[in-house]
């Protein structure tokens, strides 16, 4: 459960989409992670979903052409709801990209992550109480935890330095927090092998190679906690769990 007035916006955000499209959507993003987590260390403003590219329309053609709609670059929307606008940020995977892998790990990543997140993603309730009192909620497939990890670190390499703090910041707490551990590292171990490698790949980037960069990266965005010994834990069960 969430508090506050730009959480209830996010929230609406789903509910709007939800009428929008036709289906409920499947949240990844930071509102996903603070919906697993035990304990929310933090706020989101913007809501993430995942397109399969399924159905006839892509979501984010759909979600344009409503009423008071505004594009944002490159592949957003900013949707009006009855308690201020929400960036929806819509994350497209095209067959062709998990048929035909790019040579690239942070490419391949990104597809198989995403497409992951969408086909293992389960219900949640998600509920947040306005200064008013007024509860707002709503029931919509939630990314695991598994998959959560996978995408964010992906993400980190194309982000600004704040935004790669908050990813890395995810991760350590989806790593180490009680709640979403086990269900995390059981999933990365069960996950196909070559997601593992990705996976591993990325680890040893930002958790072993640029550890000092990503530590600061986390101190910088309100991780002051974190220390060094935490993320050699981190990269240690992660390491362990993509091993095949």
């Amino acid at each position: 459960m969430f508090v506050g007035d730009a959480m209830a916006a996010v929230v609406q955000g789903v509910i709007e989409v939800r009428a929008l499209i036709g289906q409920a959507p499947v949240i990844v993003g930071g509102l996903a992670v603070l919906s697993r987590l035990s304990n929310p260390y933090r706020a989101t403003v913007d809501l993430d979903l995942v397109d399969r590219l399924h159905g006839r329309l892509p979501q984010l053609e759909v979600l344009r052409a409503a009423d008071g709609a505004e594009p944002v670059e490159p592949a957003a929307v900013l949707l009006p709801t009855r308690y201020g606008s929400v960036k929806v940020d819509v994350l497209e995977v095209r067959q062709v990209e998990l048929d035909q892998p790019s040579d690239d790990p942070g490419d391949r990543l990104h597809a198989s992550a995403h497409a992951w997140a969408n086909d293992t993603a389960t219900e949640m309730t998600i509920e947040v109480i306005r200064t008013s009192g007024e509860r707002v909620a709503v029931t919509t497939p939630v990314a695991e935890p598994g998959p959560l990890i996978a995408m964010k670190l992906q993400a980190v390499m194309n982000r600004s330095a704040d935004k790669q703090g908050t990813d890395l910041l995810d991760i350590v707490h989806l790593v180490l927090d009680e709640t979403t551990r086990p269900a995390a590292l059981a999933q990365i171990r069960s996950v196909e092998a070559a997601t593992a490698e990705d996976i591993a790949i990325h680890v040893d980037l930002w958790f072993n190679r640029k550890r000092p960069q990503s530590l600061q990266r986390i101190h910088t965005v309100g991780g002051r906690d974190i220390t060094t010994d935490d993320l050699d834990l981190v990269a240690e069960l992660l390491t362990d769990a993509a091993q095949r």
